[in-house]
């Protein structure tokens, strides 16, 4: 038995493209080769060249080819097995395959076969984003109600843009039209999502000024820089005399992503001095909450009692943040805001997952090698996964079955199937072995696996 544990190990392999001719080489257990590309490069681009980037003279008479082992992304690079030549094989949009991910990666994985010695690569090819997309809001033109009476520095969310890209192209800035009565207050949610507020600064006075129209605009941060626009229709109400006033302005509550269905979040609490209608306070979701959240939770209009309506789930979406509004019944309310962040904590659902990748195989479960094969070579690939965080995402690997063969750690989730001693056909023709893997959760999960080596004159 060899146990070897791989720290928090979790699935995030994407794909993405871009170009730069740049790599790094790194040497663990197995080696990785490193490069990036910018997205929408030409089909055929060079990335690079194995045999030169690893320092391989391949013209010494030694005979040495390279192999990819057929992997889910591998489509996107194509490999010129005798000098191990890579280039883009497919047209790369990075906002496709690796939607607002601050880092994207094409990952898969070379076999240098010199000699009867197999040796693995890891590839990691860093797809670069360029700025190829404009911001967008929801909404070309909205309409927003404030009351004249409203008190100085009175806030309104307004709507979010949203843009493809990342990083520097991502939104930096929001700009308002010049106007004498409003400016906007820009700040950054929890998952980093710029978004404004209009902020009132000056008094209102509707017999004066009735309506305004405004222009607000995204700006991202790319070179040259991309924008859009929306309008904004502001009406002035005339006013009763008080608005409700929440006991907090803002709530951050944990949840576990198993947590049961009514679950009690918050008991909202909002109080309005005025009497009668003018004084009934009702909830709701503010204006630009989107669908997602109100499927997702529940406030009660009279109670204000928000409450789990549909199951959350730890591994989709880690953090919820939205507005509640409370306002009363009289004419022309003034409704008030308070933010709510909701943090889904992660439980131990799911159980390590293990895929077995041999570098010849033509039968499921079985690899093969030959029994000619050199001390420490390569069998097949073993990659561990699990989707939850914390000790729930660490996996301790483990192979059983045969002294001939262990389990070498090839880089951060991934172990190789190696040789430890020469093979002799005539002796042994077929090993089987098992790998497992287990979490380190409570209690914890375990994967086993079952696989075949056979080898071959």
């Amino acid at each position: 038995m060899r146990g070897i544990s791989s720290s928090r190990v979790l699935w995030h392999t994407v794909v993405v493209a871009f170009v730069s001719h740049s790599f790094l080489t790194t040497l663990a257990a197995g080696m990785t080769m490193t490069y990036q590309i910018y997205e929408e490069d030409a089909l055929s681009t060079v990335i690079g060249n194995l045999a030169k980037d690893m320092s391989l003279n391949i013209s010494d008479g030694s005979k040495t080819n390279f192999r990819m082992m057929k992997q889910f992304n591998a489509s996107f690079i194509r490999l010129r097995e005798k000098d191990g030549q890579l280039t883009i094989g497919e047209r790369i949009d990075r906002e496709k395959i690796c939607k607002h991910e601050i880092q994207c990666l094409i990952s898969f994985d070379v076999v240098s076969i010199s000699n009867e010695q197999f040796k693995l690569i890891h590839i990691e090819v860093e797809v670069k984003d360029i700025n190829d997309h404009s911001p967008e809001f929801p909404r070309k033109e909205s309409t927003l109600e404030i009351s004249e009476n409203a008190a100085l520095g009175t806030r309104i969310p307004l709507d979010v843009a949203m843009d493809e890209d990342v990083g520097s192209n991502y939104i930096q800035s929001y700009q308002i039209s010049v106007n004498s009565h409003f400016t906007i207050d820009v700040m950054s949610r929890a998952d980093g999502i710029k978004y404004a507020e209009l902020v009132l600064m000056k008094e209102l006075d509707r017999e004066t000024h009735a309506s305004y129209v405004l222009e607000l605009v995204a700006t991202d941060g790319g070179n040259p820089s991309r924008s859009s626009s929306t309008k904004i229709n502001i009406k002035i109400k005339d006013f009763n005399d008080n608005s409700p006033v929440f006991d907090r302005n803002s709530f951050s509550v944990d949840i576990l992503e198993n947590a049961p269905m009514g679950l009690l979040l918050v008991d909202f609490n909002a109080f309005d001095p005025d009497e009668g209608l003018n004084g009934e306070v009702v909830y709701g979701f503010g204006n630009q909450v989107p669908s997602e959240i109100r499927h997702r939770f529940s406030v009660d209009r009279k109670s204000g009692r928000l409450t789990l309506e549909s199951p959350i789930d730890f591994e989709s979406k880690k953090t919820y943040e939205f507005d509640i509004v409370a306002s009363d019944l009289g004419p022309n309310p003034s409704p008030s805001i308070c933010k709510v962040v909701v943090n889904v904590q992660d439980v131990n659902d799911n159980a390590p997952e293990i895929t077995i990748t041999p570098m010849t195989s033509v039968t499921a479960g079985i690899a093969y090698i030959t029994e000619a094969a050199a001390k420490e070579s390569f069998v097949a690939l073993v990659t561990i996964a699990d989707k939850d965080s914390g000790a729930n995402g660490d996996i301790h690997c483990t192979l059983y079955g045969h002294n001939h063969f262990k389990l070498q750690q090839a880089y951060e989730d991934s172990f190789m199937i190696v040789t430890t001693s020469l093979l002799d056909r005539e002796k042994i023709a077929e090993y089987n072995l098992t790998v497992v893997a287990e979490d380190l959760g409570s209690p914890p999960f375990r994967t086993i696996k079952h696989y075949t080596i056979r080898l071959s004159d």
